[in-house]
């Protein structure tokens, strides 16, 4: 269960202003038009990992904040995250882990992509994971790459990089993961490795990778 709640994780992270003052908007490739679905399939050296659907839900506001309600479905668990634009770009706002439960916002905001979109574009994250600090640094490398999953061949897909980790007294992660997002589309591909190791403990090493198998614009 930590290991999939890990893998779930590092698909949310991403945020902070990057560095470029061009490209494109982060809605391009990160849309919120409701009834969108997004079904994932999944190969991973750690056994049980199951395909993820996500769904955006009807537009509604959260504490004054337009959001639009993503419903991520992982076998039989059900969690919602609100996305919100904003002056920088595309970010989560709150999260709900349970059908039921009650909407927390997300403090600091986790933007997924930032405004512009752009080749070189930068940003960093500092936050927790645990009782440790996750620090990672993002960057986009490339506007302009060609992605073939199951769900088709897709051009003109942007890609971003993800590096960084944890450092504890009893335990160490790193994470290197990228991302490749299709313009009007959204995430298409997602690789990541996660290594761990504990104190006086061989290192283990988590591999994942996530494809688009059917999106339903």
């Amino acid at each position: 269960m930590k290991s999939k709640c890990i893998a779930v994780a590092v698909l949310l992270f991403f945020l902070l202003p990057g560095s470029s003052c061009f490209g494109e908007p982060a809605e391009k490739y990160y849309p919120l038009k409701e009834g969108m679905t997004w079904v994932y399939g999944v190969t991973s050296s750690r056994p049980g990992a199951q395909k993820i659907k996500i769904t955006n839900l009807a537009p509604r506001e959260l504490q004054g904040q337009k959001v639009t309600p993503r419903k991520w479905e992982v076998g039989d668990s059900v969690r919602i995250y609100f996305i919100a634009k904003g002056d920088f770009g595309v970010y989560r706002y709150a999260e709900q882990m349970t059908p039921t439960g009650e909407p927390q916002i997300v403090t600091p905001q986790v933007f997924y992509l930032k405004d512009p979109v752009d080749k070189g574009t930068y940003w960093d994250i500092s936050t927790k994971m645990g009782e440790n600090d996750l620090k990672v640094a993002v960057i986009i490398e490339d506007i302009h790459e060609k992605v073939t999953v199951p769900a088709g061949t897709y051009e003109e897909c942007v890609k971003v990089k993800h590096e960084g980790g944890t450092q504890g007294a009893k335990a160490s992660l790193s994470i290197t993961a990228y991302e490749w997002y299709a313009p009007g589309v959204g995430l298409v591909k997602s690789m990541f490795t996660i290594k761990k190791k504990a104190a006086d403990q061989k290192e283990e090493t988590e591999s994942t990778t996530y494809q688009l198998e059917s999106f339903k614009p």
